[in-house]
């Protein structure tokens, strides 16, 4: 039942065995120049000012071993990771196991992409959405919305995504087991970051937007304040980033994702995994907390700079 989950730890696997445990229990942004993504595959990837990228933390698949070349920006999957190429083209490495690296697109057309445990898309120059991978039998492939119009795309760990036209209205598809498909904002949205089973986005006057799953008091929670400009959702937590620059966080803190949160600092950017949370300071230094089980939070690059970041969930 929604709402009644126990806590879990990461790494549990595939499918199967994540399904499993839960039923048991009961249970992008991207720079232009450089992006920084993290899911609780529990491994980061960024792209640093040269273009160049960089990763950290679990490696069991070749997740954090980058292709060689230049990149506009990345987005870590559970253990695949994608990215956009300098000349538009998407690069994957890591795990192949539902086709996202075999099956990703080759045409030099794209500005965008999210990538999930078992499916990514991508968002063409001409504001249209292709994905692959995957589809589960929910629509999260074949569903994809046809048509051009959308700025912007994120992708949810449990087979969904959503996408923001030019008009500021959503688009969601995939699986709908917690509602993320049937309860997607009506709303005008500015921005949305999709988690695993939740999503947040900021309306256009500010305010923040939760639906899917309220485990966790992830959805009583939200901040009710109109002064925020980014909200993403993690597996179960959510985090949000004033107009000030501050960070707020909400949620589950099993892994002091919550009670981590930077307190007085500022940030640029801000961005949500599973567990973790990363943020670039004005510095354009990397900042993350929470879930630090192999690294991939204490194995944040020190010294290199940042334009963006980007963290999803499984």
């Amino acid at each position: 039942m929604a709402g009644t989950r126990m806590s879990l730890g990461f790494g549990i696997g595939r499918r199967g065995l994540w399904l499993s445990f839960a039923l048991a229990c009961g249970a992008l942004l991207v720079g232009s120049s450089t992006a920084l993504a993290s899911h609780d595959s529990r491994h980061v990837c960024g792209v640093k000012h040269n273009h160049k990228v960089v990763c950290w933390g679990n490696d069991d698949e070749g997740q954090s071993d980058p292709k060689p070349g230049e990149f506009r920006s990345v987005a870590a999957g559970y253990d695949t990771t994608c990215g956009i190429r300098t000349n538009h083209k998407i690069a994957c490495w890591g795990s192949d196991a539902y086709d996202i690296k075999s099956d990703a697109p080759g045409a030099a057309n794209f500005r965008s992409v999210g990538v999930s445990e078992y499916h990514a898309c991508a968002l063409r120059l001409n504001d249209t959405i292709e994905c692959w991978g995957d589809d589960g039998g929910y629509g999260a492939v074949d569903d994809a919305p046809g048509g051009d119009g959308f700025r912007s795309i994120s992708v949810g760990g449990d087979q969904w995504a959503c996408g923001v036209r030019f008009s500021d209205k959503v688009k969601c598809w995939g699986h709908n087991d917690y509602h993320q498909i049937s309860q997607a904002p009506e709303e005008n949205i500015r921005s949305l970051d999709v988690g695993t089973y939740t999503g947040c986005g900021v309306k256009t006057n500010h305010e923040i937007k939760c639906w899917g799953d309220g485990g966790y008091a992830h959805l009583a929670q939200v901040p009710r304040a109109a002064n925020f400009r980014y909200a993403g959702a993690g597996y179960s937590h959510g985090c949000a980033l004033a107009l000030n620059g501050k960070a707020k966080c909400w949620g589950d803190d099993s892994y002091d994702q919550v009670g981590d949160t930077p307190e007085g600092a500022t940030f640029r950017k801000l961005n949500v995994g599973s567990a973790h949370n990363c943020g670039i300071r004005p510095s354009d230094k990397v900042k993350c907390w929470g879930s630090d089980d192999v690294g991939q939070v204490s194995d944040a690059p020190a010294h290199a700079k940042f334009r963006s970041v980007n963290a999803a969930t499984y």
